[in-house]
């Protein structure tokens, strides 16, 4: 091969090359997340007896996670679904991470969630079968009285809660949003406290579980408090 021949080669090799990285970037732009949605445990609120209820494990399938402006504009963070493990210390748990559209936010929306049948869930535990009550949204497993317990809730709903302070989220600036959920308020009513291993108390404990996704705020440094 000549010299003449290598150059042009050499050259189809580079153009070539440099157009392909061209249509790469242009077909994958990258871009930044400029928000994190973390959950925790309430810090705020009177703990359970320790020797009546003891919670070793809590786990909680979430879905459909957004912001929502003051106006009534909604930018996605993640759809889902996600399956958030609680670290029950307190410590927040990010679980979602996403661009949103820059502006100013009052709102974090989401989708308490069981699996669809045909639905792929990480963790097995949240589908033992193809009904809809062998899918499930939250488990929970622990001691009531020194006797342990699995609860499996099948309760759905769409969650909206105010942000503490609204926030305005930038392109540049990567914010971190904490939603608080009072786990100890799922096995109480009242004065009683709730046995889960109890059929009885399942709809009072899904209502609890609905209703204990209560408050939201800006937390950057992931401390469970608001900034």
């Amino acid at each position: 091969m000549n010299m003449r021949k290598c150059i042009n080669l050499t050259f189809l090799f580079v153009s070539l090359t440099l157009l392909t990285n061209c249509q790469d970037s242009a077909n994958n732009p990258q871009s930044g997340d400029n928000v994190t949605v973390s959950l925790a445990v309430d810090k705020g609120l009177n703990k359970i007896t320790a020797d009546v209820i003891v919670l070793d494990t809590v786990k909680i399938l979430l879905k459909d996670i957004k912001f929502r402006q003051a106006v009534g504009d909604s930018s996605n963070v993640k759809v889902g679904p996600m399956v958030v493990r609680l670290n029950l210390d307190g410590t927040p748990t990010e679980f979602a991470a996403g661009n949103v559209i820059a502006g100013n936010y009052s709102k974090i929306k989401f989708r308490l969630h069981k699996p669809e049948d045909a639905e792929i869930i990480s963790d097995s535990e949240f589908k033992s079968g193809s009904s809809g009550d062998l899918r499930y949204s939250v488990i929970v497993k622990g001691k009531f009285n020194g006797i342990g317990f699995i609860y499996k809730s099948t309760k759905t709903a769409t969650q909206e809660v105010n942000l503490k302070n609204s926030i305005n989220l930038t392109s540049d600036v990567k914010t971190n949003v904490t939603l608080s959920v009072d786990v100890n308020s799922w096995f109480i009513k009242g004065t009683i406290i709730l046995d889960p291993n109890n059929i009885a108390n399942k709809n009072d404990i899904d209502n609890n579980i609905k209703d204990s996704f209560k408050k939201a705020f800006r937390d950057s440094n992931k401390d469970n408090v608001s900034d």
